[in-house]
Order: structure tokens, then C-alpha cells, then sequence
């Protein structure tokens, strides 16, 4: 007992001490609808452990619940994840890149973010939705339509980044 009274302690250091200097301390929520029962709650326990390694996570705890069937034998799983997180940008590109079907900032109360960290937390969001679009849009393309529109998404992002260099040159 002594010891995990100790745990408990450095974890709420670590966790103050994180928030303090900028990190976002969450409840993040996922599912998992499959056919086989073990294999979709072994995907959430997964789950966690790539969350656990993901950069600039501090730290992760799943609680993975058991899967319960559904209508034509499916089966749902969930998954409630407190997780801290360095900053505000690593929570939002974990969202982006993990599509949670929930999320609940536990602490701080108040989260500010510099200008330059909130204009690069936008175009990776961005980024991410349109890799996404781009994806469906290719699976239902022939080979010349995708081709057509690689040059069209290569000519877009380079005229994006000539708009950004002479706004940064002003």
C-alpha cells in the first residue's frame, strides 16, 4: 500500500507539474464494432499502447471495456482513455490522426497556445482532411483521373507555400 500511495503522488507531480508548463491532461473515448469479440477489445488494448508512444504523450490509461453484442452479430467495444499530453497541438493531431468518438479536457480550465503553434495546429488538421478526401476520392477514380488530380493537389500546395513565403517576407 505504501508504495502505491507513492505512485499515486508522483503521479499527480508529474501531472501538475506537465499541466503547468502547457500540457492538456483528457479523457479521450473510442470504439470498436467487429465480428469477433476478442479481437476488436486486443485493437483498443492496442490502441493504448500507441497512444502510450505517440511523441509528446506523457502518459496514457486505458480502460478498455468488454465488447457486448449488437444486432446481427456484431459486437462493441469501448474504450476510455485518460491521457497528458505535453500540449494542446499533440492532443489535437492525436484526435486527427486516431478520430475518437469523444473527448473530455479534464484540466486546465483555461488553454492558451501561441500564434505560430495555432497556425501549424490548423494546416496539419487541414493536412489530415484533405489526405482523408483525397483517399476516398482516389478509390472511386480511374488511373488517369487519379494522375489529373495529383497535379492539381501538387500545383495547390505549391502555390500555398509561395503565398506563405512572400507573407513571411513582409
Amino acid at each position: 500500500m505504501p508504495n502505491e500511495n507513492k505512485e499515486i503522488k508522483n503521479i499527480k507531480q508529474l501531472t501538475d507539474k506537465t499541466i503547468e508548463e502547457g500540457g492538456i491532461l483528457s479523457v479521450i473515448y473510442f470504439d470498436a464494432i467487429g465480428k469477433d469479440k476478442e479481437k476488436i477489445e486486443q485493437l483498443l488494448v492496442e490502441l493504448v499502447g500507441r497512444l502510450n508512444a505517440e511523441k509528446d504523450v506523457v502518459y496514457c490509461v486505458g480502460d478498455i471495456q468488454r465488447a457486448i453484442p449488437l444486432e446481427g452479430g456484431d459486437y462493441s467495444a469501448a474504450a476510455k482513455v485518460t491521457i497528458l499530453t505535453k500540449n494542446f497541438p499533440t492532443l489535437a493531431r492525436i484526435c486527427d490522426n486516431y478520430g475518437p468518438i469523444g473527448i473530455e479536457i479534464i484540466k486546465p480550465n483555461e488553454i492558451v497556445i501561441k500564434q505560430h503553434e495555432a497556425q501549424a495546429l490548423i494546416l496539419d488538421h487541414v493536412h489530415t482532411i484533405s489526405n482523408l478526401l483525397k483517399e476516398i476520392v482516389e478509390r472511386t477514380m480511374s488511373p488517369e483521373e487519379r494522375k489529373k488530380l495529383a497535379k492539381i493537389l501538387d500545383a495547390r500546395a505549391e502555390r500555398g507555400k509561395e503565398l506563405m513565403q512572400k507573407d513571411e517576407k513582409k
